[in-house]
């Protein structure tokens, strides 16, 4: 099956009858909540099963957040959905994104739009599935596959400020890339077109945006990879693809080069986010040598990605531990937010930081998974381990962060969807 999906401990899932633990649905326990946010909570469903890999999307003018995931119940696969309207305050039910789509649907991303208009990829199987709602998720269009015919995995997407170009990226059988693109809101698509042609390796798209100039930016992390193991340790090139001209062609850049980590579950992860002025921010993970402790690290470009500056380090307060789980968000001119887990203190937690100059520079540290207690995995030390391949932050209407992550046991056995909004 998927090897994003199944990156982590998803064949042990396969092959172990997972013990739900009961919690009253968007429990948080005990918690204090960090300066200048509400408070950590479950926003997935614990009562029927274990969430996995949330996306998020914020309207940009209006109070709607929008969050998904997939909901494991014993063996089936699903996508689950659910909606603020008071921008990540509170949540709506939990509902189906595609009740009629079967089982054994994966990796779910969103995106928003100035119209009012919520898209959504996801995986059907390896194939890849576009849908799209004008209504703020009270239903949804019936779903496109967008892939082709061809075996599809890790989908990532991104769309202009006004909905109308969207772009999708995957990897296909063999690890390479391969992208479509929508100049009518996501009516119609291109034909799937492969941007890369290598060997020994398998991409992992986890990030893209549309700048106000039309550019789009695209990037993965790029894994060693031999056969069907996706597991190899060794050197990770940062790469950004760039298009001028809606997707009629492509620039492929390695910015940087890290390697494997600690564990796999830790290694590198890749994002990118825009400002309303087209500053870009390059966020990724990764370490110095394999094996070694993930640091997260950001670069920052203002001529649409053409150039990069130096990194710098993010995890400065992490001292020696792993960090991973790396996503980021822009909105007006210089705001961004960056969120990360690192295990300091011997468990992990969910950081952030922000800058109001474009990335230049970044506030301290903040600690966002700030319950203490409301799973058996919570501790006030932190949690086990990363639950996913991936977490995603937005920032609503109102200029505020709104966190969603996965969290989990060591075993990566029994985790849930958290969230958490800054106030």
């Amino acid at each position: 099956m998927s090897g994003s999906t199944f990156r982590v401990g998803m064949t042990l899932r396969a092959a172990l009858a997972v013990t739900v633990i009961a919690l009253a649905l968007g429990a948080a326990g005990v918690r204090a909540a960090s300066v200048g946010w509400q408070g950590e909570s479950i926003i997935s469903s614990p009562a029927t099963g274990d969430g996995w890999e949330p996306a998020i999307a914020a309207d940009p003018s209006a109070p709607y957040v929008y969050t998904a995931w997939m909901q494991y119940s014993g063996p089936s696969i699903t996508i689950s959905q659910r909606t603020s309207t008071d921008g990540g305050t509170t949540w709506g039910a939990v509902t189906p994104l595609c009740a009629s789509c079967g089982k054994g649907q994966y990796d779910v991303t969103l995106a928003s739009s100035s119209t009012g208009a919520v898209y959504a990829t996801y995986m059907q199987g390896n194939r890849i599935s576009f849908t799209r709602s004008t209504d703020h998720a009270v239903t949804w269009s019936a779903p496109q596959r967008i892939s082709g015919a061809s075996w599809s995995d890790k989908p990532w997407m991104t769309t202009s400020a006004n909905g109308q170009d969207v772009y999708v990226m995957w990897t296909t059988r063999g690890g390479n890339v391969v992208v479509v693109s929508s100049h009518d809101a996501g009516l119609t698509f291109s034909t799937p077109v492969q941007l890369t042609n290598e060997s020994g390796i398998y991409y992992y798209p986890n990030g893209g945006t549309v700048l106000p100039n039309g550019t789009a930016e695209i990037v993965a992390s790029e894994y060693p990879e031999k056969g069907n193991n996706t597991k190899i340790t060794g050197p990770i090139n940062i790469v950004a693809f760039r298009t001028t001209n809606g997707g009629g062609s492509w620039q492929r850049a390695v910015v940087d080069t890290l390697n494997t980590g600690a564990t796999f579950a830790t290694s590198s992860v890749t994002t990118v986010a825009s400002d309303a002025a087209g500053t870009l921010v390059l966020l990724y993970s990764g370490s110095t040598s394999v094996g070694a402790n993930g640091k997260v690290y950001v670069r920052r470009s203002t001529d649409s990605g053409a150039t990069w500056s130096a990194r710098a380090e993010m995890t400065t307060s992490a001292g020696g531990a792993d960090a991973t789980q790396v996503a980021a968000a822009g909105k007006v001119a210089g705001q961004f937010v960056i969120t990360w887990m690192d295990n300091r203190g011997g468990a992990f937690n969910v950081w952030e930081r922000q800058s109001a100059d474009g990335g230049a520079t970044w506030s301290a540290d903040v600690k966002v998974s700030d319950a203490t207690s409301g799973a058996s995995y919570k501790t006030a030390a932190g949690f086990g381990t990363p639950y996913g391949d991936y977490d995603t932050v937005a920032i609503n209407s109102a200029g505020k962060a709104v966190a969603v992550m996965g969290e989990g046991d060591t075993g990566q056995v029994h985790g849930d969807i958290w969230t958490n909004r800054q106030n």
